[in-house]
């Protein structure tokens, strides 16, 4: 059985209503965030990115002019343009860049005669350049959902710490208006008694105010929402709903490895290695090919070579080519490190998780004890045995024992998420 006292934190409340009701306040304070909407860019332009490269055809549309379209003289304003190049692409056909150019006379307004091109270097990396854009698109997958968990911890630790320390306040309030019965009933002859009473109502006291601090320190919920008991119960009953498939049986190296940030690491690593095999590139000229043909007029086409090489660039492709085979080993210690780094966190989180299970079982026993207490306290009240005030003390004890085995499941539940983080499971689901 997870939680042997699951009524006292979830009342029966319709799931549907309540998990409507924290989705809201979830998504509204999520789409305020700067570092999820800085995320959900960043995945937009790494997802272009990476169509552009892969997809078999990506048109462009530009417009040129060979020289300033726009002259102001003494005369006045003159149109020096002769020519404005419409240009469509299909780029990245293999590595080629495919396109037509129709010229068009500006000053007559006529069309001249449309031309046909390919063009691409004599020696082309697109697999490096598709690792780097499967790199950037996992790390962007990895920071939008990273970052709908980590919002989701700090909503719900916020909410956890509010209800703790109001509950707790309020149980302290009482305690302390107890303790000042007692105290003022005791004999002031008899001073080690009152004393002992006295240290006893300073001290809860202090917790009082410890505890009402705390409430003034916790971060306010989005759109000016307060906190309440019905929140309280709402996030309750969300949180269990997602981690009720939660299980610590898992095979933490080939989660951590199915992880989009560690996938991403592995595409850099390739990208290092594919870079790493033409070290020599920056020694030699990669000249660009283009083959250009009129429309009008097939049999006028032409085949051009384009180079651009410096022999002389100061050692810079020395530099260049370093770079590339101390990149591989970079990229092969960065994804080893991630990993490892990253099954010990998720490993420490697991056993977190059973320290947590003995410590709701001590908290467990702590309320039978506190029940117990309780119960012979009301015993001895009824047959005149005992006073009202240590009855109600006897009361607020059992209250605090329950509120503190609460806090143990809440920390459960927490950790559960983070744990959930940790593997990298997407964040999905209705209004998410």
């Amino acid at each position: 059985m997870k939680y042997l006292l699951i009524p006292l934190l979830v009342l029966p409340v319709m799931i549907f209503a309540s998990s409507n009701s924290f989705l809201d306040l979830y998504n509204s304070g999520l789409n305020q965030n700067p570092t999820y909407q800085s995320a959900n860019i960043n995945f937009l332009q790494a997802q272009n990115n990476l169509n552009s490269l892969t997809s078999f055809f990506v048109p462009t549309l530009s417009l040129t002019t060979p020289s300033v379209g726009l002259t102001f003289n003494a005369t006045g304003l003159e149109n020096s343009t002769s020519f404005l190049d419409i240009n469509l692409g299909i780029l990245n056909l293999y590595s080629t860049t495919i396109g037509f150019s129709l010229p068009l006379n500006v000053s007559n307004m006529s069309f001249q005669t449309p031309e046909f091109s390919v063009s691409r270097s004599l020696i082309v990396e697109d697999q490096a350049d598709i690792m780097y854009a499967k790199y950037a698109y996992s790390n962007a997958l990895w920071s939008i959902q990273n970052t709908k968990w980590s919002y989701l911890t700090t909503l719900v630790q916020n909410v956890f710490n509010w209800y703790y320390y109001d509950q707790m306040a309020n149980l302290y309030t009482q305690q302390v208006n107890a303790l000042k019965n007692v105290y003022n009933s005791i004999n002031p002859e008899n001073y080690t008694q009152q004393n002992a009473a006295y240290q006893q109502l300073l001290s809860s006291q202090s917790a009082l105010a410890n505890y009402q601090n705390s409430l003034q320190t916790i971060q306010p919920l989005p759109n000016f929402t307060p906190y309440s008991t019905q929140l309280y119960q709402d996030t309750i009953t969300f949180v269990s709903s997602i981690t009720s498939d939660f299980s610590t049986d898992i095979n933490v190296n080939n989660v951590i490895s199915n992880r989009n940030d560690v996938k991403a690491l592995q595409y850099q690593y390739q990208a290092y290695q594919a870079q790493g095999n033409l070290w020599f590139l920056p020694f030699i000229p990669n000249p660009t090919i283009t083959f250009a043909v009129p429309l009008n007029n097939i049999s006028k086409w032409s085949i051009s070579l384009s180079l651009n090489f410096s022999l002389l660039n100061g050692g810079s492709n020395v530099i260049q080519s370093q770079q590339r085979l101390t990149n591989v080993q970079i990229g092969q210690e960065e994804l080893q490190n991630a990993t490892t780094t990253d099954i010990l966190s998720l490993d420490g989180l697991i056993l977190k998780q059973r320290s947590l299970q003995i410590s709701l079982t001590t908290a467990q026993n702590n309320v039978r004890t506190a029940l117990q207490a309780f119960q012979t306290a009301g015993a001895l009240y009824k047959e005149g045995l005992e006073n009202q005030d240590n009855y109600a003390l006897a009361n607020l004890s059992y209250q605090e024992s329950l509120l503190n085995e609460q806090q143990v499941q809440q920390q459960i539940l927490l950790n559960e998420i983070q744990i959930m983080q940790m593997e990298g499971i997407s964040f999905g689901g209705e209004g998410i």
